[in-house]
């Protein structure tokens, strides 16, 4: 069976010895803390696995060991292949010598031929982008232009195991998105990757999940079905409410002395029963739900959809859609956003909602999803799960109440999407 694995983990342990006591998870005073704990897997030759978990939760030593940087308190590991551990990128670069002589010093100490390295230096130093300052001395290059060339060194030299923790926020957007783009290709080659990331939607690509909790495997299986359970995991740590199905919210910390408008509910919803997990396979359905205090301001709706890493996707608004709504009389309102089917791809969001006031808006949004502790006193927030088959998606759902600025003097982000949604209004007497 050996033949068609590429590693094997039979119960790993790894102790490490504190220089000052601490209380355990069941309250006992102890010296020693257990980083991994019983750990146990195969990967198969051409797998990509993806390891998630909190902080401390021992992925970074797991790949430790499994480079041969450290080895385990007990247990034992195989590795059928040659290794490539891009775990502390630039690891064997010296200082003094150029970029050039890096890169045949640090393929060497790899275990490859100078014949070898020269075959794929171009190919590394073009990959890389510092053509110009190939032959300068390392230690005169920026962060950025040291990670690069070390990535490039070892994404292009020809490995059967690819060991990742968190190399894909290497360097700049650019190059972001061309190590991806390689890891991609190393994959489609038949290489076998075991990467660490935080950024879930870096694991798409992943055959299979592990999550790791206080040094144990607490779940593995199909990347779709572990994301879901991991977030849904994460999020009941935290006092947010977690929706999985349609979620009407009726609560709200709102200014005591607003006058403009109270809100009512804001639900996000689709056209199924209660019990159909949302699905990104049907239109999903923003609906607010808002009383309005004085009859000569307008207000209309105005929603932020942010990434997992707070970057905004786009911006909605029945003023952006050309559907201004006439002059609105006080009363109550019932306001609709349909976001087609498929329109979000596999990640994870952050939904912001606020509201414009005579063409005015309020402060902070997009561009400053941050919310200070006052404002967080005056925000609302939970929490709904969006998953199908072959998408999830998390949203946060945030209302603030404050600080009106004129809508022109919003710093939109070049680029940043202004989708045509569908909008509709329902006046109640």
């Amino acid at each position: 069976m050996s033949e068609h694995l590429a590693i094997k983990v039979r119960n790993v342990s790894k102790k490490y010895s504190l220089r000052h006591p601490m209380t355990d998870a069941d309250g006992l005073v102890t010296q020693e803390h257990w980083a991994l704990k019983d750990v146990s897997f195969d990967v198969k030759k051409g797998e990509s696995v993806g390891i998630i978990g909190p902080n401390g939760s021992g992925k970074s030593t797991l790949l430790k060991i499994l480079s041969g940087i450290t080895n385990p308190t007990s247990g034992e590991v195989e590795i059928f292949g040659k290794v490539a551990s891009i775990l502390d990128v630039g690891a064997g670069f010296h200082p003094e010598l150029s970029g050039k002589e890096n890169v045949f010093l640090n393929g060497r100490l790899l275990g490859f031929s100078y014949k070898e390295i020269k075959l794929k230096y171009d190919k590394i130093v073009a990959f890389s982008g510092i053509n110009n300052f190939i032959e300068e001395p390392v230690k005169n290059y920026s962060n950025g232009m040291y990670l690069r060339l070390a990535f490039s060194i070892l994404a292009h030299l020809d490995f059967d195991i690819y060991l990742f923790d968190e190399v894909m926020s290497v360097g700049d957007a650019s190059f972001m998105q061309k190590s991806r783009q390689k890891i991609a290709e190393l994959k489609s080659s038949g290489k076998t990757i075991l990467l660490i990331s935080h950024n879930l939607n870096e694991l798409s690509f992943c055959n299979r999940l592990i999550t790791l909790d206080t040094g144990q495997i607490k779940q593995q299986g199909n990347e779709q079905d572990i994301l879901a359970k991991y977030v849904l995991a994460a999020i009941e740590k935290t006092e947010q409410t977690v929706h999985q199905h349609q979620v009407r919210l009726t609560y709200f910390i709102e200014e005591k002395n607003n006058s403009t408008l109270s809100l009512l509910s804001l639900s996000i919803h689709q056209k199924k029963s209660e019990k159909t997990i949302f699905s990104t396979n049907n239109p999903l359905f923003i609906d607010i739900e808002y009383m309005k205090h004085k009859s000569e301001d307008t207000i209309e709706p105005f929603i932020v959809v942010s990434d997992a890493n707070g970057i905004v996707v786009f911006v909605s608004s029945p003023i952006l859609s050309a559907s201004v709504f006439s002059e609105q009389k006080q009363g109550r309102y019932l306001v609709s956003c349909e976001i087609p089917a498929g329109f979000l791809s596999s990640n994870i969001y952050s939904l912001s909602l606020t509201f414009v006031k005579n063409s005015r808006v309020f402060k902070g949004f997009p561009t400053d999803t941050s919310l200070n502790s006052d404002q967080i006193k005056q925000a609302l927030s939970s929490y709904g799960i969006l998953a199908s088959y072959t998408n999830l998606l998390f949203f946060r759902a945030t209302v603030v109440l404050e600080n009106f600025i004129d809508l022109g003097q919003l710093n939109m982000p070049v680029g940043l999407l202004l989708p045509l949604f569908k909008w509709e209004t329902t006046a109640y007497d």
